[in-house]
């Protein structure tokens, strides 16, 4: 081969494809890319060293990244144990790690491109997943909900209270995590991306720790671990490239170099030299974390931190205003069915304990935030439930959005035809164990709930326990005289029992009525409140005598709230819960025994007595009087008015009934919409004939293309006058485009102005080839066509004028 003018290699290693170790190219390949690439440097005298591409690992290396990239996300996914409350999400990513480490290595053996491999991952993910996700269902639905899920669960995920094995579809997300970053580091490791495989690897147990709750797994342990996978990944990319230069440095390569054997033996030396610096590099970095590790924080920054349920209870109505209605207006209509319940047990609606002197509500945490959050059909309401029963409750006449459940119920599970929108709604405050789902409930709505059952205690029992101290809402613009009436009931008594027992009393013994048999006024307002205190004798129900006992206690320094529910077993018929079984009570806290309920409202036969004053007289004799005249009956004026005559305020329109007044009114509208349209054009078109000499003949022109608009074909932008017309003669062969056009061209062209009679011909056949163009459409597209507003909205002459938008500058 005769060596190039432009090769400054010494003639030795010329056509070789080597350089010397003294050349500017020692160590770079000369390959046809590299000799297209240098030549014109060459040419010019420089040099022109591109960058090396990232070498390949050897099968062993890569098996060895990968396998401490896979303990990496391994150890990095333990946070979703806690997030998940068990394996099921850890399993899951580590099954999606493995198979997306699996797919992206034979897409890396099969050479694909980066688009290739996605492709063939998406595919993968979505049949692996349907089939394997144990929350995403069976068949088609597994499908929808893994498809959903692909984008939904990094949301759903921070807005969900853990565990989130209580909600579908939530697995999907560590398989994700463990899918995206697996196929990503495999993908980088085949590649030769060493280093950036080591930083993508670190997404794993970043996304898991964010998208997780404050519990740390073993964080003393994984910690240094992570650390000394990552730096293992590294150490072997360092380690194959080191081994890569000292094969180059020992390559025989010039006269009196090292033979193979020694080369071989030189790189198999330093290669376990590095090797075993690296291994006791990294074993004194992990020994001296594990030793040195810093203590587990008490709290941890995470994504569901930034993110607070969307509930504004300020939207909804205190629930204890519907007492009064529920109880006078529902009291025979059948609200719920409830079965399985255990004796005795009520069926709570909401507890309350703030107060803002309107009314009680829920109270909220010490940062003024609801407590309320998303739940699930697997999500514990209770701590530690004891053996559980299953109480279903079926809505009839109940339309409320709280939720009504039973005294200590485990966990929720909704069905029944608006289950699904019923769960997307539904939210529970465990502390206050309410309820409420923002869709509301309806008829036909069903609810199982799983019940811890409850006993409550004996007095030897309250009597032995002391009062918990809890975290209430607020209590605020209380009358001066609710708390003048809890120190004279208490007198000098400092037992906090013997304190209730005479509050709950005092409230016993006096009157109840509801506003049907004597007058009681609704609501629990601090002026119903101090009005009902102020009185001779306490008269209400259970909505004011509830809110009256709570803030007698909180005077007090008693922990109180109030719960507003149903009590079905008062009727006899614990399975039909109707208006009349309305309840509202009051519960406060004892250590070990939890909320316990008191009863404060009387009994409903304990009525005020009407008292009547009757003046008292001496009676007179009667004396027998005469009769009355009679009266002669009152003429009434004739009336004038015609029996057969319709009232005209039945019928103002004089008989037209009103169906027959709308239909005419829009009949006329349209009408008078479609005679605008034709009087427009018809303007238009007698503008551009009153026009002169060669603006009259190109006016004729237009109204073949407005027409062709019209109908709904438009001729390419830029062509001449004959080149539309031989494009819309394809679209309207019985109107002679291509010759009209001819015409016009000669009108426009020719020499010296149009003569009026050529005009007035020139128009006859416009006119002529306007109708012919519509010939072959049927009689309701012409109407159409004659209607249509394309061709003013976009005239022929403006469109002409105007180019299209790929052409404007």
């Amino acid at each position: 081969m005769t060596p190039s003018l432009t090769d400054t290699r010494p003639p030795e290693t010329r056509g070789s494809g080597q350089t010397t170790r003294n050349s500017p190219f020692a160590g770079v390949s000369r390959g046809p890319a590299l000799a297209r690439a240098s030549r014109p440097a060459l040419a010019s005298g420089r040099f022109y060293v591109p960058r090396s591409k990232p070498m390949r690992p050897r099968l062993a290396a890569a098996c060895l990244e990968l396998s401490l990239a896979a303990a990496v996300i391994a150890l990095g996914t333990l946070p979703f144990i806690p997030a998940f409350g068990d394996r099921s999400g850890y399993l899951m990513g580590l099954a999606g790690a493995a198979i997306a480490m699996a797919v992206s290595a034979v897409c890396g053996r099969l050479r694909l491109s980066a688009m290739p491999t996605i492709a063939t991952l998406g595919m993968t993910h979505v049949a692996a997943a349907t089939l394997l996700l144990p929350d995403a269902g069976s068949g088609i639905e597994a499908l929808r909900s893994v498809l959903a899920s692909t984008v939904t669960v990094w949301r759903d995920a921070l807005t969900l209270p853990l565990p989130l094995n209580a909600f579908m579809g939530m697995t999907a997300l560590p398989w994700l995590v463990g899918f995206i970053v697996s196929a990503l580091v495999t993908r980088l490791v085949i590649v030769g991306r060493d280093v950036l495989a080591g930083l993508a690897v670190t997404a794993a147990p970043a996304a898991a720790i964010a998208w997780s709750g404050q519990t740390a797994v073993m964080p003393a342990v994984t910690g240094p671990l992570l650390a000394a996978a990552v730096l293992g990944i590294w150490c072997c990319a360092s380690l194959r490239r080191r081994r890569s230069q000292v094969v180059e440095a020992l390559a025989p390569s010039a006269p009196g170099g090292p033979s193979p054997a020694t080369g071989r033996q030189g790189v198999h030396r330093a290669t376990r030299r590095s090797a075993a610096l690296a291994v006791a590099v990294v074993a004194a970095f992990t020994a001296a974390t594990l030793v040195a590790a810093p203590g587990v924080p008490a709290a941890r920054s995470v994504l569901r931190d930034l993110f607070e349920p969307p509930l504004d209870l300020t939207e909804y109505a205190s629930p204890l205003s519907l007492v009064r209605s529920i109880e006078t207006d529902l009291a025979s209509t059948e609200l719920l069915r409830v079965t399985g319940a255990p004796e005795g047990s009520r069926v709570r609606i909401a507890a309350l304990d703030s107060y803002d002197g309107l009314s009680t509500r829920i109270g909220e945490d010490s940062g003024g935030v609801s407590r309320f959050e998303r739940i699930g059909e697997s999500t514990p309401l209770i701590p530690s439930p004891g053996t559980t029963q299953e109480v279903g409750l079926t809505v009839s006449g109940y339309s409320f959005p709280w939720v009504p459940t039973v005294s200590q119920t485990a966990s929720l599970r909704i069905t029944g035809p608006r289950a699904d929108a019923l769960r997307e709604s539904l939210y529970y405050d465990s502390f206050s164990s309410t309820g409420i789902v923002t869709a509301g409930m309806v008829t036909g709505d069903v609810l199982t709930e799983r019940v811890d059952p409850y006993t409550a205690p004996s007095e030897a029992q309250l009597k032995g326990a002391s009062l918990s101290r809890v975290a209430l809402g607020a209590v605020e613009q209380v009358p001066p005289s609710v708390s003048a009436l809890a120190q004279e009931i208490v007198g000098a008594e400092s037992d906090p029992l013997v304190q209730i027992r005479a509050l709950q009393h005092r409230l016993r013994t006096s009157y109840y009525s509801d506003g049907t048999q004597s007058p009681s006024q609704p609501g629990h307002g601090a002026a119903r409140l101090a009005a009902m205190v102020e009185a001779e004798s306490l008269v209400g129900d259970d909505e004011q005598y509830s809110v009256l006992m709570m803030l007698l206690c909180r005077s007090l320094g008693i922990p109180a709230r109030v719960v507003m529910g149903f009590d079905p077993a008062m009727d006899g018929d614990a399975t039909n819960v109707t208006g009349e079984d309305i309840r509202a009570w009051v519960e406060i806290p004892f250590e070990g025994l939890g909320w316990v309920a008191f009863d404060v409202t009387p009994d409903r036969d304990q009525v005020p007595q009407q008292q009547t004053t009757q003046k008292v007289s001496n009676p007179e004799p009667q004396v027998l009087q005469p009769p009355l005249p009679p009266q002669v009956p009152a003429e009434l004026p004739p009336s004038y008015e015609d029996p057969e005559r319709d009232d005209p305020q039945d019928d103002p329109a004089g008989g037209i009934p009103t169906p027959v007044l709308v239909a005419l009114g829009i009949g006329g509208l349209l009408l008078a919409l479609a005679a605008t349209i034709l009087t427009w054009k018809l303007i238009r078109r007698s503008r551009r004939r009153r026009r002169s000499g060669v603006d009259q003949a190109l006016g004729a022109w237009d109204e073949i293309v407005d027409r062709a608009r019209d109908l709904g074909r438009v001729a390419p932008w830029g062509l001449t006058r004959r080149e539309a017309a031989k494009d819309l003669a394809e679209h309207f062969p019985r109107a002679d485009l291509t010759r009209f056009a001819r015409a016009v061209d000669t009108h426009v062209f020719g020499h010296g102005e149009p003569t009026a009679y050529s005009l007035r011909e020139l128009w006859n056949s416009s006119d002529a080839i306007v109708r012919a163009m519509g010939a072959d459409r049927s009689r309701l597209r012409r109407v159409m066509a004659r209607l249509s507003l394309r061709s003013l909205a976009h005239p022929a002459e403006r469109e002409a004028r105007r180019p299209p938008r790929r052409f404007r500058s």
